[in-house]
């Protein structure tokens, strides 16, 4: 886009125009050459950099770096009052130590009063206080530094907070078909706050300067009768770092080159953005490589109106990136960060990005008809009693019903294993996503017959959790879903259930290992025991103390 300035008006008179495909001015001799001429030559001469420069560049691109960086960690330091100059400027640059926190940094930036709020310093903390422990300065301490020049000054503190601030390096962009040069700029986005939602970018800003405005237009030729003559106007493009609200649209002469929402980064540019240049390479790598991911871009799914703790994303009333109003009837879809190449063309996602989308409004019913699915891990089952709860079908608000994991297959269909003395054959849980038919008779689709104990089903089953069962030698009361960690290995685990164990011993052989008789006992091999109720008892021989700890090994139905 050619610049938007008219230079076909008093005094200038550049009435150039493209159509015309005139491409250079041949002055004659013995013919005046005209002011405009001199003009045209120069708009000749831009078009056809231009020209060039649209093949390379997209409009306002970074040709030169010029980035831009942002800091939500500007700490401010609002001052009751200061002495040793006049001027809240003359601090920057200069080191500054607390008299009583002793923590030291340098001021960096500053901002004069407004009659709200007070004359603030920004500073980069450099030492910890003499404490080792304090990072800012303390409230009502008095700070003190030397500048430059060698003179003493100091403030005191009222009180410190976190602001942020974006800067831009000096740099060239392209800007209205020209070159442009963007020297180093800060902008404090909010003073007291780390939590900013602005668009950051380039205020363009075109103007004429005449000799009145800068004297160094006057001719300079010393010793010639044309000395300090005026000279001509110039043509001059600024930019300027500037902050816009997120809503904001008088974008006609802005470039955007950072967004952020209440602290988080939305878009950054980062690259120089080329034009026709880049179209090629895209074909070249979407021909070659088609559309793919690099990394994240992780989708995230969330109600599109806050209510109450549903992850909604927008308050009431809010407006959506999408143009659209916070509504329950909406789906907030977000792309979290990541970078892809689509097209061809480099996609990167800085923050999370969302999508509104409409949620579905419509249904249909149908009862009793076979449907083809895949949910991944699945056991094949037989012996089926009933079908496993996989929605909201047994009058309570539980999708995905538990079930019971146990070792040992059960003797009577349809009834659970019960825990019997030692043995607990529960071992684990797990919840059940889906039932499909695999092999064997079926009936209807459903297991309504008693005797179909041989058909293979295919159970689908996720949130899988096996139990460990630990045997202790105490007879410790635990209550479900408490914590509890080992001594030793620090390990932990969460109790599902507890029980005590124990058998009637009616006589233990004295030889070496002893053999304990006991017709009710469910003991299994290397489990711990402890023996108690006598004072008297001998193992091959030797007296064994009362409440010994002994492992259990080979047992039997009446033995161990």
């Amino acid at each position: 886009m050619p610049s938007p300035t008219d230079f076909n008006q008093s005094p200038y008179y550049d009435d150039f125009t493209e159509s015309k495909k005139f491409h250079r001015i041949l002055f004659r001799p013995a013919f005046a050459v005209q002011a405009r001429e001199l003009t045209q030559a120069q708009s000749i001469l831009q078009n056809q950099v231009e020209r060039v420069s649209d093949h390379l560049f997209d409009k306002g691109a970074m040709i030169i770096p010029g980035q831009v960086a942002w800091d939500t960690n500007y700490q401010a330091i609002k001052l009751t009052s200061f002495t040793g100059t006049t001027t809240l400027s003359d601090f920057e640059s200069v080191e500054m130590t607390g008299g009583t926190s002793g923590v030291v940094g340098k001021i960096v930036n500053s901002v004069v009063t407004d009659g709200t709020d007070p004359n603030t310093l920004f500073i980069r903390y450099a030492k910890s206080g003499t404490d080792n422990a304090a990072k800012v300065f303390t409230d009502g301490e008095t700070i003190t530094g030397t500048t430059t020049a060698s003179v003493a000054i100091s403030a005191v503190v009222e009180t410190t907070a976190t602001g942020s601030a974006v800067q831009i390096e000096e740099g060239v962009y392209y800007i209205n078909g020209f070159h442009v040069q963007v020297t180093q700029q800060k902008l404090i986005l909010d003073k007291y706050s780390n939590t900013p939602s602005y668009r950051v970018g380039l205020t363009v800003t075109e103007s004429f300067v005449s000799p009145n405005d800068d004297t160094t237009l006057n001719d300079n030729a010393q010793g010639s009768s044309n000395e300090n003559a005026p000279g001509a106007h110039r043509h001059k493009i600024s930019l300027t770092l500037t902050k816009k609200s997120l809503t904001a649209t008088d974008d006609a002469n802005f470039i955007e080159l950072l967004r952020t929402k209440t602290g988080t980064l939305q878009s950054k540019v980062n690259t120089t953005a080329y034009n026709v240049l880049e179209t090629t390479f895209a074909r070249r790598t979407h021909d070659e490589s088609g559309d793919y991911a690099i990394s994240g871009l992780d989708l995230d799914v969330r109600e599109h109106l806050v209510s109450g703790n549903n992850r909604g994303i927008y308050a009431s009333g809010e407006t959506s990136t999408d143009g659209n109003t916070a509504s329950s009837t909406l789906l907030a879809l977000g792309v979290g960060p990541g970078k892809a190449y689509v097209k061809g063309y480099e996609v990167q996602n800085i923050g999370t990005t969302y999508v509104d989308v409409d949620k579905p409004r419509t249904f249909d019913t149908q009862s009793n008809f076979g449907t083809n699915f895949e949910v991944e891990n699945y056991v094949n089952v037989t012996n089926v009693y009933g079908t496993p709860d996989v929605g909201f079908v047994s009058g309570d608000s539980e999708a995905f019903k538990s079930i019971k994991l146990h070792d040992t297959a059960t003797s009577s269909r349809g009834t659970a294993q019960v825990d019997s003395g030692g043995t607990v054959p529960l071992i684990g849980r797990a919840k059940s996503r889906g039932f499909e038919y695999s092999s064997g008779t079926q009936s209807a689709d459903i297991m309504s017959s008693g005797s179909l104990t041989d058909s293979i089903y295919k159970h689908y089953i996720f949130d899988v959790e096996m139990f460990l069962h630990l045997n202790i030698v105490t007879a410790t009361s635990f209550t479900v879903g408490e914590t509890v960690t080992g001594a030793t290995s620090a390990g932990t685990g969460v109790v599902v259930s507890s029980a005590t164990k124990d058998a009637s011993i009616s006589s233990i052989s004295t030889a070496s290992p002893g053999v304990a008789t006991s017709s009710s006992h469910t003991f299994k091999d290397g489990q711990q025991v402890t023996i108690h109720g006598t004072s008297n008892l001998q193992i091959d021989s030797t007296t064994v103390s009362e409440d010994t700890v002994f492992t259990v090994r080979n047992p039997t139905t009446n033995t161990f």
